[in-house]
Order: C-alpha cells, then structure tokens, then sequence
C-alpha cells in the first residue's frame, strides 16, 4: 500500500515542479498536507526535536540582538505540540539579493493564512547555512546596477581563502566596512549627476527629494549594530538579515544557525545509514531523472555518506563509503588540508555515530532529509538554485518512506525605477533617441551591422598587407610604403565608421539590458524603494494578487520624477 505522501505527490504535480499559481493554492496544499501529517504522526513526536531547536533559536536572536517579544512568543509556539512548521534557508550572502529575504516574506504571509484556516500556532523557520564553503560567488558579493562599470555591475566583494566553512572566517575589517560604505554613497551621487545632467542636455525636468539619503543612513545604522555583535563573518551577514526580518519588517521569523541546530539529527542520519542500500540505490535513480544538468549532486553522490565530517582546519571532508560484512565505513580527507579520516559505525544496523555528531553537517541532498523528517516541516520554501537538489531529495524521501513536505520556489523578477535603472535609461535614450525598450532589438541590431561592415573592411585590408608581406618581388622599402599606406586607410575606415563609439555604444547598450535584468542586493531597495515599503509592497501583492509566477511591480521614491519625462517621451 503506497504511503499517504507518496500518494499525495503523485496526485499534485506541483508537488514535483515547485510551482504554484498563488498563495491560495499553496496555502490548500500545504494545509492538506498537514492533516495528512497527524494522520501519520502526532505532532509531540517532534516535540523533542522542536523544544532542543528553541534553545538554539534563541541563542541566535539573544547574539544577533533580535530577541524581540514577538520572538520570544514564537519560540513558545514553536514548543506547541500542534504548532505547524513552516522552513527556508540560505546562505548568509552579503548584503543579500531579494530572493533570499523574500522567502522571509512569503512564509510569513502563508503562515497568517494557514493559522486562520486551521486555527494552530505557526511558526516561519529561517536556518542560517553557516556552514556552507567559502567558495560560493554570492556569499562573498553584492551586485549593483551601474550602466558604466563591466557588465553594467557594481561589485562589492569580500575576498576570503577557499575551502573554508563561512563560520570560521572573521568579519570584515573596518576598513572593508567603510570601504563598502564609501563606494555606495559614491555610486549614489554618481547615478544622480549622470541623471541630472542627461536630463539637462535633453532639456527635460528631474528633481527628487532626499529620502534615499535617510534611508541608506538607517540601514547603516543597522549593518554597524550587526557588525558591533558580530565575531563571524557568517554571523555578520546573517545578523544583517535577522535585522531587517525581525526589527524593520517586525516578522516573528525564527532563526537558528545550522552549525548548532544540526546535532539535533543523530536519529535521522542514523535511520539512513541504516538504509543505506536503499539510499545509495535511490540517490542513483535520482542522480538519473536528467543526467544533462550542471545542477543537484553528482552521481558519486551514492557511494558517498549523506553528510560531511568537519576537520580541524576550519573546512570539510567527503567521506566515501565502504561496507565490510556488517559494517559500514566512513573514509575520507580533508578538501582543504588534506587529513584523512576513517569511521567505523560499527554495524549498519545500528549504527554508532554519536561520538561524531557535534562535528557533521548535512551534505545538499540530505540537509531537506533531515530537517523535514526531523522537525515535521509542513512547507519549505526554497531558493532557483536549489530546485534540482530538492527534486532529487524528494525522490530520496518518498522512496524511503520519509517526511517530505510541499516545496514552493518563487522568485519574480521586481520592476521599479531605481538610480542605476533610470541612469541606464537615459544611456538608451542617448542611443536609440528613445524611451520605449521594446526598440532595443532593432537598435542592437543595427549597431552590431555597422560594426560588422566595418570590420569587413578592416579585415579585407589586413588580409592583403598578408599578401603583400608573401610578395617577394618588391622591394623592402616598397614594401613598407605600401604598409603605411594600408594602415591609414584602416585608420580612415575606423574613422570613418567612428568604430571605436561604435564598439563602445555596444557595449553600453548591453550593460542596459543587464542592468535592466538584475535582481540587485537590498542595498538597492534600501536606497530606491525603502526597506520597510519593499516588505510592504511584496505583502501586499501577496494579498491581493498572489500570482507566483508573475513579476512584481514596484513604487520607487523616483517615480514621480521619472514619470515627469518619461510619460512626455
């Protein structure tokens, strides 16, 4: 007889693709989901689990200066044995891109819904991936639109060794801290001068008030609080993040490292070690589903324990597996200084991994295994480049009979008129003589043409000074003469074609459709948007539209200037 979640994912197909048309049809799922959960389980079998997960909850908030009453009346929810769970994760990334806080957003607007459906206590969990490498692009950046810079992109970048865990890197020195402040107060007046001055030139109207002034001030006010209790870098970002959640959106979202709250899964790394025939067969089947993409884990991930064994060097080591008669075997080295380590579990049966569980972490595809079996998560609510790995974790945990509960990825693109976006416009209008972006095509087009014949031409004349180097009839000083005299007449053609503008309006024209296309870090919403008003927004959308597959429209304190000139144009 199929298990109920089994039966549940086969009847939903979003339960496999991760989409859902709006929230009410999450919000029905999910609270399907959880009656089929009592039916199965009572809820005081995660008490333990839960009442363990408090303590290390609010050792987060207490250090990250967050523990608000709201907090504290969530942790007591969280010891309810009919509360339902709700779960994301991520990174602590530098000053992180939307998606990472919207998470935030979606399961606390889905939690005030399924309260008033099933009239239960919900709690939002957020896990701090703190142990996650060094490695990773975006928890060492920040991006910014800005039309002039490579890439139409402003970096703020933290450079740190590879092949470290995020928790054993030191925050930022001060220098880095005013560093990063300078260059985005400096981008600011840059974006805005551009403005003025392209406004000027055109003769079209653009003045603002200095709201974006305070608020930047505010938020820094808030990234220095964070970096006053902070030791980590790991916990500088996270208590940035926990700031803004907790403090300016007032979310009662609770947040726990998963350096400390993942010893609480002894039993559940236990119950795969001792499947783990069945496991590695069921990764390898998973592995299978779509052999094409550079997402999710690797094949040799079925030989491969389900997580990682952290050396005394601050990094990890992978431990392969090898069964001896009833045994089963950890074997491994470091990634980073290459210490080898060797674990014997005694029996697969029953396995022994007691004396090591203050020092594993769940490897990609186990972390959703053990978490959800754990803890009873109701919903989790993950990030686009996680999709393949949670794909393949579900396929794991319906095959092993294991708790896995409906997944939801939404990640629209926001649309709104910040410094970077309208200085990028005003760089299109220069080149196309227009506001409307729908032209962008065409006026590609013809600029990649122009710089085509150009080079054509460039290429025809360097081609025959080939020639003329193959004929040895003429005599050298013949020979150069005739060079120079190609190579001014590439000079007239680059002239002539004004090639160099060509090249470099090209490049410029690009840098707009990618600064147009950025999901930028919250430094940008703090700036154009506001912080508190980008929670607002993205609440309200949730309420009265709720479309999760749809981009999302918002008001930025440069609208009214914008729309000045650009309604006229």
């Amino acid at each position: 007889m199929k298990d109920d979640f089994v039966r549940l994912a086969e009847e939903n197909d979003s339960l496999f693709s991760f989409s859902y048309e709006n929230v009410e049809k999450l919000t029905e799922v999910c609270v399907c989901f959880y009656r089929k959960l009592l039916l199965r389980k009572s809820f005081s079998d995660f008490s333990e689990r839960r009442s363990q997960l408090a303590k290390y909850v609010r050792k987060f908030h207490g250090d990250a200066g967050t523990l608000t009453p709201r907090i504290g009346e969530a942790i007591k929810n969280l010891e309810n044995d009919s509360c339902l769970l709700l779960m994301t994760a991520h990174q602590p990334n530098l000053f992180p891109y939307s998606g990472v806080l919207r998470k935030a957003t979606l399961n606390h607007v889905l939690a005030k819904k399924l309260s008033e459906s099933l009239e239960v206590p919900v709690v939002s969990f957020f896990g701090v991936a703190d142990q996650d490498f060094t490695d990773d692009r975006w928890v060492k950046s920040a991006l910014l639109p800005d039309v002039d810079r490579r890439d139409g992109l402003l970096e703020l970048r933290f450079d740190m060794p590879e092949r470290l865990v995020l928790n054993r890197v030191a925050k930022p020195s001060r220098i880095i801290l005013n560093n990063w402040r300078n260059e985005i107060e400096n981008w600011i007046d840059r974006k805005l001068s551009s403005i003025k001055r392209d406004c000027a030139s055109l003769e079209l109207q653009f003045s603002y008030n200095a709201d974006h002034t305070e608020s930047f001030k505010n938020f820094w006010a808030l990234v220095e609080k964070a970096y006053e209790q902070a030791e980590t870098y790991s916990d500088f970002n996270a208590f940035i993040i926990s700031r803004i959640i907790n403090d300016v959106w007032g979310y009662d979202t609770l947040f726990s490292r998963f350096s400390e709250c993942q010893k609480l899964f002894e039993r559940e790394y236990s119950h795969l070690l001792k499947r783990f025939d069945k496991y590695s067969r069921y990764v390898k089947e998973a592995t299978e589903f779509n052999p094409n993409s550079n997402r999710g884990v690797y094949k040799d991930e079925l030989n491969t324990l389900p997580f990682w064994y952290h050396c005394s060097c601050g990094s990890k080591a992978k431990l392969k597996v090898e069964q001896r008669d009833v045994s089963i075997i950890g074997k491994g080295s470091c990634i980073r200084c290459g210490k080898e380590y060797l674990f014997d579990f005694i029996s697969k049966h029953e396995p022994q991994i007691s004396g090591i569980t203050s020092s594993i972490s769940a490897r990609s595809l186990s972390m959703p295994l053990v978490f959800f079996h754990g803890l009873g998560i109701c919903c989790y609510v993950g990030g686009i480049g996680g999709t393949e790995y949670l794909k393949q974790a579900q396929f794991v945990a319906n095959h092993l009979n294991m708790i896995f509960p409906p997944v939801v990825v939404w990640r629209p693109q926001d649309v709104y008129l910040g410094v970077g976006q309208l200085d990028a416009l005003m760089v299109y209008r220069k080149l196309s003589g227009t506001f409307d972006f729908s032209q962008y095509e065409r006026i590609k087009d013809i600029l990649q043409r122009k710089i085509k014949e150009a080079q054509r031409e460039i290429e025809e004349i360097e081609e025959q000074k080939k020639q003329l180097f193959a004929a040895s009839k003429r005599s050298r000083e013949e020979q150069i003469q005739n060079l120079k005299s190609l190579s001014i007449r590439q000079n007239e053609v680059r002239r002539d074609a004004n090639f160099s503008v060509l090249v470099r309006n090209l490049r410029l024209l690009e840098n707009v459709d990618a600064v147009m296309g950025l999901h930028p870090c919250i430094v940008d919403y703090v700036v154009n948007v506001g912080l508190k008003e980008t929670s607002e927004q993205w609440i309200a959308f949730l309420q009265s539209n709720g479309n999760l597959c749809s981009n999302i429209g918002l008001r930025s304190r440069f609208d009214r200037p914008a729309h000045n000139f650009l309604d006229e144009n």
